[in-house]
């Protein structure tokens, strides 16, 4: 097993995993060629086992009362479970599902809680393996919140941070290397929240079929220097990718003979946009978008770039595309991949045109329906509606 510093997510050593009856939920291979493809596996790395460690990231554990490794979760048991690779690897989560489910949702495993600290770099690795599914390792960070739902004030746990690793299929055991800091945000305000832990989250998604992971470690790498410290708290806004480069304004043009990096790509379209550069970064967000026209993300930063730029036309294309009220076009098209803060965005775009072309109480309408969701929005997108509408209430006129 990997073995880390830090919080590494490993466990006990393996147990015998009992027959399990029934037939495993496939949608394109049977089990037998399923276990077969799992134990495909390195034989090289490193088999120590390391100390008992509570978080169960080589997924030798099983949970007591499901067949999920210990310490993990999901919304979909059906589709998440352990796999014998028979190998020097033990066990392996498996995750499968059809069209309907990957289309949709897709299928989630987390993690326990894992503490942090601020100005601290951080790395999650593990392996991933896929017949056709995409897979994500998000790491989602959580802050004690209180907001009024129905009427009621309530403090709750919630997501405020989140970083995010896309992982392409691969028919043999691939490594992914995620490094990110819990950098308090430039600017302290009242809008953002103090992280208390993260949870690694793994995902899979379209296309159907079978995907694997194992051996996820999440260490702390390293403090943040002090040039690079801002204050104490544990603060940020929802959204980045994994650490933004600060290279030279990269060119829109894709270079002759040279493929695509959609990752690159998208953190030079965010850097772009944080230091007010929205012409650069509108032009790579339609990069982005002929790229994955599917990915609701790149539809959020096209559609600010296009309102800090004011064309509002451009933008409202991509706020009814996020919000689905155009036609879907090609059927063949993976699903819209939509989240409801992306849609939060799209609201609050349409308000600033509303507010522009002096539609002003229909500018408020949205903004006050988008206040009245006290769960599952951004809290930025939340500021954004709140000085917005503290702006026009302090206003006159309507429409």
């Amino acid at each position: 097993m990997l073995v880390c510093a830090g919080f590494c997510l490993t466990p006990t050593p393996a147990q015998d995993r009992p027959s399990k009856g029934g037939t495993a939920v496939s949608a394109v291979v049977s089990t037998q060629e399923r276990v077969t493809q799992a134990a495909s596996r390195p034989t090289s790395r490193p088999t120590t086992q390391p100390e008992a460690r509570p978080y169960n990231g080589d997924f030798e554990t099983r949970a007591e009362s499901a067949d999920l490794p210990a310490g993990w979760t999901t919304k979909h048991p059906d589709n998440v479970q352990l796999v014998n690779t028979d190998g020097p690897h033990g066990l392996v989560v498996e995750m499968s599902a059809g069209k309907k489910l990957m289309a949709s949702y897709g299928v989630d495993l987390t993690s326990a809680k894992i503490p942090v600290k601020p100005n601290t770099r951080y790395r999650c690795t593990g392996y991933t393996k896929s017949a056709g599914p995409q897979m994500k390792v998000f790491i989602k960070g959580f802050a004690t919140v209180t907001r009024r739902v129905q009427g009621e004030l309530k403090t709750f746990d919630d997501i405020v941070y989140q970083m995010r690793k896309d992982i392409d299929p691969s028919e043999d055991w691939q490594p992914f290397n995620l490094d990110f800091e819990i950098a308090p945000a430039r600017v302290f305000s009242d809008f953002q929240h103090t992280i208390t832990y993260v949870r690694v989250r793994l995902w899979a998604f379209w296309p159907e079929g079978t995907c694997w992971f194992d051996d996820i470690c999440f260490e702390e790498v390293e403090p943040v220097s002090e040039a690079d410290r801002r204050h104490g708290q544990a603060v940020t806004h929802v959204g980045l990718p994994p650490r933004l480069s600060v290279a030279s304004q990269p060119s829109t043009q894709p270079v002759a003979g040279q493929q695509f990096d959609e990752q690159q790509t998208w953190r030079d379209a965010a850097n772009a946009f944080r230091r007010g550069d929205h012409e650069q970064a509108a032009r790579l967000a339609e990069r982005l978008i002929a790229h994955a026209p599917h990915k609701g993300v790149y539809r959020v930063l096209a559609a600010r770039a296009l309102a800090k730029l004011e064309r509002w036309k451009q933008a409202e294309q991509h706020v009814r595309w996020l919000l689905e009220e155009n036609e879907r076009g090609d059927k063949e098209m993976p699903p819209r991949q939509v989240e409801p803060w992306q849609r939060d965005w799209a609201r609050v775009v349409r308000a600033q045109a509303f507010r522009h072309t002096g539609r002003i109480e229909a500018a408020r309408r949205i903004l006050r329906e988008l206040l009245r969701a006290e769960t599952g929005t951004s809290p930025h997108a939340r500021a954004a509606a709140e000085s917005l509408l503290a702006e026009l209430e302090g206003g006159s006129g309507g429409d």
